[in-house]
Parts: structure tokens; sequence; C-alpha cells
């Protein structure tokens, strides 16, 4: 019988992480892996925190992926290429071995 944390591990990649449902391979700074892209409206997201930013232009993403996948976690403000477009890292969770990273470039 497999322990906890071997169960979550076998999951996270054979349910969380998967091609068959929302996963795609991606190349994540340079490591091509499977990963769940969010794409998430800047505007969107400063209305969540009460703010208005006029004139701000940009985009924000949210990776998914095994924390196995990358040979190193990203950390806040680094610069993160994602599928050849290049973000800054906002911040990166790690989740029982799925990294939850927050991308975000402004194009003006």
């Amino acid at each position: 019988m497999k322990t906890f944390k071997e169960q979550i591990a076998a999951d996270n990649a054979a349910i969380f992480i998967n091609g068959m449902e929302f996963a795609d391979t991606h190349d994540l700074n340079g490591t091509e892996c499977k990963a769940v892209v969010q794409d998430i409206s800047v505007a969107e997201a400063a209305e969540d925190f009460g703010q208005a930013y006029t004139g701000i232009y940009g985009s924000r993403v949210q990776v998914n992926c095994l924390k196995q996948s990358l040979p190193e976690g990203p950390v806040p403000l680094q610069v993160f290429v994602l599928d050849g477009k290049m973000y800054q890292v906002e911040s990166c969770a790690d989740d029982m071995g799925i990294l939850t990273i927050q991308l975000v470039v402004h194009d003006r």
C-alpha cells in the first residue's frame, strides 16, 4: 500500500497535470514539460484588489506544473520565459508537489 505522500505524487502526474485533461506541453524557461496555463487579464486582476490602473496594458498568466519538472523553482522578480514570451515572476507556491507560478508582463 502506498503512503499518503506517494499517492499524492502519483495523483499529481496522473490526474491533475495530465495531457488528456487540461495540461499541454509548454516551454517553461527552457524546459519542455506538461503544464496548465491560464490567461488572466490585468484589468480583471486589478479589480480583484480594488485598484484601477488606467493606461497599463499587459498580461498575467498562472502556470501549474509538477515541481519535479523544473530544475529549480522560480523566485519573485525573476525573468521567466513561457513559450518564447518573457514574463516576470510575481509569485511561486508549492502545493504538495504542484507549483503555482504567477507571471506578469507590462506591454506599456
